[in-house]
């Protein structure tokens, strides 16, 4: 009777652990997830400011007005420079 009580509780560790492993790859895919939108985002805001910087070169303002025409905010700066910053 000890021995399979033993058995029983050897194996019901070995469940518990093996969802706490399923839970963890849950945790992990839905993270890559969150991230991957993150860049997303990022990448989409970068663009714009591109975008904006061609439109405004190819009118011939950059020459004029030169960067600081451009409206960049502290973020967007600090996106530039670092773009990966903030993301685990």
């Amino acid at each position: 009777m000890e021995t399979t009580n033993g058995n029983d509780q050897r194996e019901l560790e070995a469940l518990r652990f093996s969802s706490r492993a399923a839970r963890a790859i849950t945790t992990l895919e839905v993270q890559r997830k969150a991230i991957g939108r993150e860049y997303g985002e990022r990448i989409k805001k970068i663009k714009a400011l591109i975008l904006i910087l061609q439109q405004r070169e190819s009118l011939g303002q950059m020459s004029i007005e030169g960067i600081d025409a451009v409206e960049i905010t502290p973020e967007l700066r600090k996106l530039i420079y670092n773009p990966v910053g903030d993301l685990s």
